[in-house]
């Protein structure tokens, strides 16, 4: 399923994309990173993050903007992917988590929990 974090709103603040591919790298020792150079793409940076002892992987991306970030792969993982994230992005900025429809979103806070991600998507269902 694909699921997407950007802020809710207009705002000047920028993932930086060096910090960001150093972090991605410290925290999974399995992954995949490749840099995409073209303007016209509406990535810069797209990951794999393989989980062998669950047969399981998540692609994600970064988008052109440096603002938000696309997930593919279960909910569990990309929401422990979310809430990793939260922790780099400073605490003033507001974030959002939803799948690609917007049948659901979570504000990705400090203290959101994968027990708040399950909560929302059940009551949805």
């Amino acid at each position: 399923m694909e699921y997407l974090i950007t802020p809710p709103s207009t705002t000047n603040w920028k993932i930086n994309q060096t910090d960001f591919i150093e972090s991605l790298k410290q925290h999974w020792s399995k992954i995949e990173i490749n840099l995409i150079n073209n303007a016209e793409d509406f990535y810069s940076l797209e990951w794999i993050i393989k989980f062998p002892n669950k047969n399981q992987r998540l692609d994600g991306a970064l988008h052109q903007d440096k603002q938000g970030i696309s997930l593919d792969g279960d909910l569990k993982t990309c929401a422990n992917f979310a809430i990793w994230f939260r922790s780099l992005v400073p605490e003033n900025q507001a974030l959002l988590f939803y799948d690609q429809g917007y049948n659901f979103d979570i504000q990705l806070q400090k203290n959101t929990q994968i027990l708040d991600f399950m909560k929302i998507c059940l009551t949805t269902v």
